[in-house]
């Protein structure tokens, strides 16, 4: 009896999900340009994506080209893409990079990814599906945020208010004009997300009457938290 074919692990995992056919057509032809990887992620679409988001799928292959040119396809990362793990990874980066239309953000997401890759991530455990996850709903201006803040901790030591949090921001970034409502919100959802911290609050704009404290009180600061600093990693690659 002759020696069974080996089969891809997306046939296996197709097969064991039900799914009988997955198209090929327009998504198959640009991921199968992907070295080595690419057989196996042009498999996990069920169904052809429109004009929008064959272009991000386009723009995507294009990033991921370059990135896996660095990866060596040892016997490691060959055991890992068989794994659940790297399934689960590879439909969430997919299915995640259809809904971000900002480049930036999808270098990230890919970053999170090959990182996912590289260091074989434990699909349920890891962060960096945390991460991905943050990639999808985090505004492009949160982005810009949490870098400001990443790189300027000494001038937002003791920053106080929002308003003085406000003005240093609107100093660091000209180009995009938001209201303090929509800056507030943006902050609070990244500290939601752990991203970010304001050591307990920050005094909200137009609040002048300051309580009086004791000798104990400090300013409040704007951070980034230890999760934060993990988030940056990825976006300043």
């Amino acid at each position: 009896m002759g020696k069974e074919e080996r089969k891809l692990p997306s046939e296996i995992l197709k097969k064991a999900t039900g799914i009988e056919e997955m198209q090929d057509g327009i998504i198959s032809g640009v991921i199968s340009t992907i070295p080595w990887l690419g057989s196996v992620m042009n498999e996990i679409f069920i169904q052809v994506p429109n004009r929008i988001q064959q272009k991000r799928i386009n723009e995507t292959v294009q990033i991921l080209q370059e990135k896996v040119r660095n990866i060596e396809n040892d016997e490691l990362v060959e055991k890992y893409i068989e794994s659940d793990d790297f399934y689960d990874f590879n439909i969430n980066f997919w299915k995640s990079s259809m809904r971000i239309r900002d480049e930036k953000i999808r270098i990230t997401l890919a970053n999170v990814f090959m990182d996912s890759i590289m260091t074989q991530e434990n699909y349920e455990l890891s962060v960096n599906r945390l991460f991905l996850n943050f990639l999808v709903n985090l505004s492009p201006i949160q982005i810009i945020i949490i870098s400001y803040i990443n790189s300027s901790e000494e001038i937002l030591d003791k920053i106080e208010t929002y308003d003085n949090f406000f003005s240093r921001y609107n100093e660091y970034n000209k180009r995009i004009v938001i209201e303090q409502s929509e800056f507030k919100f943006y902050c609070l959802d990244l500290e939601n997300k752990g991203l970010i911290t304001t050591n307990g609050g920050l005094i909200d704009f137009g609040v002048n009457d300051y309580i009086l404290y004791n000798s104990t009180y400090e300013k409040p600061s704007v951070k980034t938290t230890e999760l934060g600093k993990r988030f940056m990693e990825y976006i300043i690659k």
